[in-house]
C-alpha cells in the first residue's frame, strides 16, 4: 500500500494533493481519520511528539478543538518516518506557495476524510485484497505495538483509549504469520 500511497503522491492524481501523505502519516501514529485530517503543523510541541488536541465532526464538517474522548487528547511518538512525512508535506505546500496551518492540506482547509478513505478502497482493489478501512490502519498500528512488547498502558494511552480493556478487547490481535505463531508456540513451551 505504501508503494501505491507514494506513486500517487508523485503523480500527482489526487484532487487533495498531500491524501497519500496523510494516509502513510496514518500508519506511522495510528491517528482516527478525524483526528488525522485536522493535524497542524503547530502540534508538534517537541520534535519527537504529535500533540492530538482537535478532530473534525462527521455530521458538520466542523473542525473542533477537542479529541473524541478525553482521553483523546494526548501525545503521539513521531517516527523518523512520521517526521519525514510531515517535511514531505512542508515542502510540497511550499512548492504549490499553499502554506498553511495543517500539515495535509493545500488550501487552507483540512483535507475531506474521504479524500484519504478512498485511497484506501483505492489501493485495496489495487492490490486485489478486500476493502480496508483507516480504521483497521488504526488496529494495526495498535497491535504492533502490543507485538512490539510496549506496555500496555502506554499503547492504551497513544491510541487515546480510556480503559487497557478497550484497548485489548477491540484493536489487540496477533500480526504474526502462521509461521511465527507456531514458533512462538512451541518457544513458550520449551522446557
Amino acid at each position: 500500500m505504501s508503494e501505491l500511497a507514494w506513486e500517487d503522491y508523485h503523480n500527482h492524481v489526487k484532487v487533495y494533493d498531500l491524501a497519500p501523505i496523510a494516509l502513510l502519516f496514518q500508519m506511522q501514529t495510528g491517528l482516527r481519520i478525524g483526528e488525522l485530517v485536522t493535524v497542524k503543523f503547530s502540534d508538534i510541541e517537541s520534535p519527537d511528539y504529535l500533540h492530538v488536541q482537535r478532530m473534525i465532526r462527521r455530521d458538520t464538517n466542523e473542525v473542533v478543538e477537542h479529541p473524541k474522548t478525553e482521553c483523546g487528547d494526548r501525545y503521539v511518538p513521531l517516527t523518523s518516518e512520521a517526521k519525514a512525512l510531515i517535511e514531505t508535506a512542508r515542502a510540497r505546500q511550499q512548492e504549490l506557495h499553499a502554506e498553511n496551518e495543517y500539515i495535509f492540506s493545500i488550501n487552507g482547509k483540512p483535507p475531506t476524510e474521504r479524500s484519504i478513505a478512498s485511497l484506501y478502497t483505492k489501493y485495496c482493489k489495487i492490490m486485489g485484497i478486500i476493502q480496508k478501512s483507516s480504521h483497521k490502519t488504526r488496529k494495526t498500528y495498535i497491535s504492533k505495538l502490543i507485538d512490539g512488547k510496549v506496555s500496555i498502558n502506554t499503547v492504551r494511552t497513544v491510541a487515546g483509549h480510556s480503559s487497557e480493556r478497550t484497548t485489548l478487547r477491540n484493536y489487540a490481535f496477533d500480526c504474526s504469520t502462521e509461521t511465527e505463531k507456531l514458533q512462538k508456540i512451541r518457544d513458550a513451551l520449551k522446557n
